[in-house]
């Protein structure tokens, strides 16, 4: 969608954590149609779609048979099959992995990311009545609820610090664009960061070129997002990660800690003990962004035992320690 594109160039473009709005072009959006489609991804991917409807999105994930993910998603249901979201950067490979199964069956799999103009939303300016901030009719009122009209979809993901937060993907430029104004006239217009961060700090891991096949879903908080349904029928990874579940003991965790550097480390580098001249396998960078004071907010997967033993540092930046801060969710103990 050029035109979404041209605009967008034309709006500011700075980091915010609170009440904003920011193109979210770097959201890749994969559309999978056909009289299959449900039972395709019911058997490659990781959660029950059969829980999901036009009214409800969901989160789940594609692994090799490993057990390693390949992507993370968000999945809604439109009138003709199913939107999948996920990193844009992985969408060709991910079509073409989910490609190779399709074998016999009728399902059509399509890169819908030049369809869509997609932006985010965080505010805590709603309220219900008439002289509310920002008009609420576009907006899900439950976490996960899904809006959908001709040419709007709408959905509320996980809250953070009291603030709802949404994406809206539009088919109509003219319709993104008389949302946009209505909604910046209340917001500040943020860039994409803005909203990775808000992911982060969230507990929301993404999936990049960097570290795909690198975690199983468990390492990465997904059983404790929704991500997964371990009552489902098989689909790739699936025996790897029930046998975690229910027979093994996890040692690794996704979790959050803020670093004081202004180099924040990128997706996929190495997090080591702090005695180590070369990576040890301890851990691993899944985002990490700094925010508008200078503090570096990251989201790492590590073994439990040595984050708790407070020993592990960037391998990159040995001097820069891991202050480790609270996820808006519990972790198991």
């Amino acid at each position: 969608m050029n035109d979404w594109q041209n605009f967008i160039q034309t709006q500011p473009n700075a980091l915010f954590m609170r009440n904003f709005i920011a193109d979210a072009d770097q959201l890749g959006l994969i559309l999978v149609t056909g009289d299959d489609a449900q039972s395709f991804l019911q058997n490659q991917l990781s959660n029950d779609i059969s829980h999901i409807d036009k009214t409800k999105s969901q989160l789940s994930s594609y692994s090799t048979a490993k057990g390693r993910m390949l992507g993370i998603f968000r999945i809604i249901q439109i009138d003709n099959g199913y939107i999948l979201i996920t990193t844009k950067s992985l969408v060709p490979n991910l079509i073409s992995r989910l490609q190779m199964y399709v074998l016999s069956s009728k399902v059509s799999l399509a890169d819908a990311s030049g369809h869509f103009a997609r932006f985010v939303v965080q505010t805590d300016l709603l309220d219900t009545s008439p002289a509310s901030s920002i008009t609420n009719k576009q907006l899900p009122d439950t976490t996960n609820a899904v809006l959908q009209n001709d040419s709007v979809i709408s959905l509320q993901l996980n809250q953070l610090d009291s603030q709802n937060r949404y994406l809206f993907l539009c088919l109509s430029f003219d319709e993104a664009k008389s949302l946009w104004y209505q909604f910046s006239e209340n917001l500040n217009v943020a860039n994409f960061e803005s909203w990775r961060l808000s992911d982060i700090r969230a507990g929301i891991p993404s999936i990049y070129p960097q570290t795909v096949e690198k975690f199983v879903l468990q390492m990465s908080n997904l059983d404790l997002l929704d991500g997964v349904s371990f009552k489902k029928g098989c689909y790739p990874g699936q025996e790897i990660i029930a046998r975690m579940h229910y027979l093994g003991k996890l040692k690794r965790r996704l979790f959050l800690a803020t670093l004081e550097t202004s180099l924040c480390p990128l997706p996929g580098e190495e997090i080591c003990m702090s005695d180590a001249a070369s990576a040890d396998g301890s851990g691993m960078v899944v985002d990490a962004i700094i925010d508008d004071n200078g503090l570096c907010h990251c989201l790492y997967v590590a073994q439990i035992k040595k984050v708790s033993e407070k020993t592990l540092c960037l391998l990159n930046q040995p001097s820069i320690n891991l202050n480790i801060a609270d996820l808006p969710y519990s972790l198991p103990v």
